[in-house]
């Protein structure tokens, strides 16, 4: 296995030790981009900084122990941050902004991005199966899992379980019972 080089390494905001990226994988700005100690990011990921100028860097940070498979695709034009031990499936799209559309006879890829304020966090100990989607302004709480194949385009809280297009809570967790709940109905 071929990772990135050390010369590479030191163009980053932060890039802790320990950690892996595999030479398969296109970063724009890594100026921008900060990784904790002991992460490993699979091939053929994606990650780029929409508006290198807006914002304090960081605007994509990778907390301590995550865990990427390939084909990980992270958009950000503010801030998307995956805090420590996030681990994320292969083919998962995170973006914290996405494409205008309104301008009919323009290309959509010529109408810019929604927002350049929004903020996508993945919350600690959590899981993101293969190919599910997070945009706009998202917070998943800590502990979660969001099953395969699901779109998040809103708020999850702490230890649930969300699943489908869109996500809905499926299954919390209880502290007072110390049991997990079947949910079934919220929407997130």
């Amino acid at each position: 296995m071929d990772f990135i080089s050390e010369d590479f390494q030191n163009l980053f905001y932060r890039y802790g030790p320990g950690s892996l990226i595999m030479q398969k994988t296109d970063i724009n700005c890594p100026e921008k981009v900060a990784i904790g100690r002991n992460v490993l990011i699979l091939e053929n990921s994606w990650f780029t900084v929409v508006h290198p100028g807006q914002g304090e860097p960081p605007a994509i940070s990778i907390g301590d122990g995550c865990n990427c498979s390939r084909n990980l695709i992270i958009t950000s034009a503010n801030s998307v941050i995956l805090e420590e031990n996030v681990v994320v499936g292969p083919d998962v799209y995170i973006a914290d902004t996405d494409h205008q559309y309104r301008q009919v006879g323009i290309p959509i890829r010529d109408q810019w991005i929604t927002s350049t304020s929004q903020q996508v966090r993945i919350g600690a100990g959590s899981e993101l199966g293969a190919h599910c989607v997070i945009v706009g302004e998202v917070t998943i709480g800590k502990g979660c899992r969001v099953t395969p194949n699901s779109v998040v385009t809103r708020d999850l809280p702490d230890f649930c379980i969300a699943a489908g297009n869109p996500a809905k809570v499926v299954d919390t967790f209880d502290p007072v019972a110390g049991l997990w709940q079947v949910s079934g109905e919220g929407s997130c």
